[in-house]
């Protein structure tokens, strides 16, 4: 939601209310209560009924988190019925807007699975990647156990609950009914990439350029990324973004991968598709 070419942080699909104040194309003052589709450390996509200008300045203040901050639009990124959608920078590097702790986007190489958790105590909202086994142990409980530095204490984190934005209604599972809690681990799988890959069924959401989604259940999973079946067509090379896991009724982090392979299966009517995540230091798209 920058300018810049690299990514700085990762972006979390997460609908909250905010209110908006600043001065329209026309120059008429406004104060608007609307709401923030996709969020990120340095800025957010928000809905709009005014019309803006690039590089005007616009005051948004927080209502879940009654904090305020100055920020600067990037530009329009589209329109749904109630608004034009804008991407908007924030400038002030010393307010958490959203009162969620972002880690290094460095840490993200380790990731097999990334999640927005709630600590069970203070409510505390962090940014997660999880390893190969802390996404096995999530799956099959729902909640991982880990130490929260605002409680000083070890405490139960869960998935953090939001709407899903309008603009953003999935489609059913492609060609798979959603996997059933896993009460044991699943067996792990020997291979010879670098990146220990494990059986693990997820749901996950696949987003295409055209912004199409596509909702899958994992055949495995690790750091370096994940394989599916989906009956949709994705062409060899080509990127699209990846939530890994994906729950409609959470803040989902949204991710660029390439789809690096793609096997007809005899029989079904289903492709079977491999996927990588892009590294930071290759260059993320986007912001």
């Amino acid at each position: 939601m920058g300018s810049d070419r690299t990514r700085r942080s990762d972006r979390v699909s997460l609908e909250v209310p905010i209110q908006v104040a600043g001065t329209d194309a026309i120059g008429r003052d406004f104060t608007a209560d609307t709401r923030m589709l996709v969020l990120s450390r340095h800025g957010a996509k928000i809905v709009l009924g005014r019309k803006l200008v690039p590089d005007q300045e616009v005051s948004i203040f927080c209502k879940s988190t009654g904090k305020e901050s100055v920020a600067r639009v990037v530009g329009q990124m589209g329109k749904i019925p109630e608004g034009h959608l804008y991407g908007v920078e924030l400038l002030d590097p010393e307010v958490n807007l959203w009162d969620i702790e972002f880690p290094p986007l460095s840490e993200s190489e380790k990731a097999a699975a990334r999640v927005l958790l709630e600590c069970g105590h203070c409510h505390s909202r962090v940014l997660s990647y999880l390893n190969e086994f802390e996404a096995e142990v999530f799956e099959a409980n729902g909640f991982l156990s880990r130490a929260c530095k605002r409680c000083t204490d070890v405490s139960v984190w869960k998935l953090c609950l939001a709407p899903v934005p309008s603009e953003q209604i999935p489609l059913p599972v492609s060609g798979e009914a959603s996997p059933e809690p896993l009460l044991t681990p699943p067996a792990r799988t020997a291979n010879e990439r670098r990146d220990l890959r494990i059986s693990l069924r997820i749901n996950a959401c696949l987003r295409d350029r055209q912004g199409g989604e596509d909702i899958v259940v994992t055949e495995n999973v690790s750091r370096a990324g994940f394989s599916f079946k989906s009956p949709k067509s994705y062409a060899v090379g080509s990127i699209i973004e990846v939530a890994v896991p994906y729950a409609r009724e959470a803040g989902n982090i949204f991710t660029p991968a390439h789809v690096e392979h793609a096997e007809n299966l005899p029989g079904e009517q289903v492709t079977l598709y491999g996927v990588s995540y892009i590294r930071v230091h290759q260059g993320w798209p986007g912001t």
